[in-house]
């Protein structure tokens, strides 16, 4: 008799051993020191872009769209890191209607093509760009320019 509830005790602990555990900890803070001496040993590269080492194209948003996109297109012969450039926003009449900076991590190999994808402009779900798909209800079309302001390359 001491052997099967021996086993029965034993069938009902083991739901509590295997349970799931939660694979997120909190409080976990980076190493500051880290990250400062991996861009002071000079592994990055700093450029002020003129237009010629990278080119945008293929700008998306549609009218209910939280997040908008852009291809980027490394023309150097680097990789590029990171990208820093201005989008500049503007309704059908050509009047600027908003500005923004944007400071995006690319990783883009030289002469490849990356999507960089970044929180939309528009919270109210009030305009759309010109070139998307005219939305059914009433909605106020736009135009972009985007500019390259900074490129860092990796060494």
């Amino acid at each position: 008799m001491r052997p099967v509830a021996f086993m029965l005790l034993l069938l009902c602990a083991i739901p509590f051993w295997a349970q799931r555990q939660s694979s997120i900890r909190k409080g976990l803070k980076a190493d500051k020191g880290a990250l400062v001496a991996t861009r002071d040993s000079g592994l990055l590269d700093t450029v002020a872009a003129t237009g010629t080492e990278v080119r945008f194209s293929g700008y998306e948003k549609t009218l209910r769209s939280t997040r908008e996109t852009v291809f980027l297109t490394n023309l150097s012969g680097r990789e590029l890191d990171r990208v820093i450039f201005h989008i500049t926003y503007f309704d059908a009449q050509g009047r600027q209607l908003h500005k923004v900076r944007k400071n995006l991590y690319a990783g883009i190999p030289p002469g490849e093509t990356r999507r960089l994808d970044f929180p939309t402009w528009d919270r109210q779900f009030a305009f759309y760009y010109i070139r998307s798909p005219r939305p059914r209800v009433s909605a106020i079309p736009y135009n972009v320019s985007i500019s390259p302001d900074t490129l860092i390359f990796a060494r």
